[in-house]
């Protein structure tokens, strides 16, 4: 197969936008090339029958970036063709182990971290779906499952993508795990991913049924809103909400919307632009 590799001059306030809007458009990751003059984000993409619609959908996201100096294809993206093995080498490249929260380790398949004994290794191979593990929003479902998972608990991962939050949560104790994606490129990749962490996740296409202990949302704002009924009506009583994918600007919409609709605000947490809410069903 070959690759689109997708190069984006961007000034360093955009990188995460940009990034974002890499993902928006199926990129498993991106890499930052911040020695470059100018520096650069990177994605890639397969060269398909997807691929025009995709970059036509990447340009109208970067050009709607306000003040970051990016007008589109013509001028702040650039694009070549490689193979299997140079997209693959250059993947591998950018892709290091790291740590998410207290004990979290994402790490991808071909690397061997040195690890504590209380640290969890979540091994991820993204293939072409979102979730490395190193998006702001990802980090702040991270740390967030870390910190509210119990033993036991059943959870759903709405939008799974790679597989990485619902991998988490069964490590950390849930079961059982469910997860779905609209993406069937990515319910494939995210049951490989589980099984190679030796979890049970239950991934589908569907949203997932039942009630549960923790829904958790990495999406969009949009969407998060569009499917609030959906999310709450999965909800156990005092069940817990984990909504991410949200720009700050658009942090009171999903709030208002969820809040009227029965939820009690928790807390809010924040990594640079990007924020993730917690709601609780019922009085908190």
């Amino acid at each position: 197969m070959r690759w689109a590799e997708i190069t984006i001059d961007t000034p360093p306030e955009a990188i995460d936008a940009v990034g974002q809007a890499l993902y928006g458009v199926g990129c498993g990751g991106f890499e930052v090339r911040e020695t470059a003059k100018p520096p650069a984000v990177v994605g890639y993409l397969p060269v398909d029958d997807r691929l025009e619609d995709r970059l036509t959908v990447l340009q109208e996201a970067l050009a709607a970036l306000p003040g970051f100096g990016i007008a589109g294809v013509s001028t702040g993206l650039t694009l070549k063709y490689v193979e299997e093995a140079d997209w693959a080498n250059a993947w591998k490249a950018f892709y290091k182990p790291f740590r998410v929260g207290r004990r979290l380790i994402v790490t991808p398949p071909w690397e061997s971290p040195v690890l504590a004994p209380d640290d969890i290794p979540l091994v991820i191979d993204p293939g072409m779906a979102f979730g490395t593990g190193s998006h702001p929003t990802t980090q702040l479902c991270l740390t967030a499952l870390e910190d509210y998972v119990k033993p036991g608990q059943s959870v759903a991962d709405v939008g799974t993508g790679s597989g990485i939050l619902a991998i988490a949560a069964a490590k950390l104790g849930a079961s059982p795990v469910a997860a779905n994606d609209n993406d069937t490129l990515a319910v494939k990749i995210a049951r490989e991913n589980a099984a190679a962490n030796g979890v049970s996740v239950m991934v589908t296409e569907e949203l997932p049924s039942g009630t549960y202990d923790i829904l958790v949302a990495n999406i969009l704002a949009d969407v998060i809103i569009g499917l609030a009924s959906d999310l709450i009506s999965r909800l156990k009583p005092s069940g817990l909400l984990i909504a991410s994918g949200i720009i700050d600007t658009r942090e009171a919409d999903v709030q208002t919307a969820l809040e009227s609709l029965g939820l009690a605000h928790v807390e809010t947490r924040r990594q640079g632009e990007w924020v993730a809410l917690i709601f609780r069903l019922g009085e908190v």
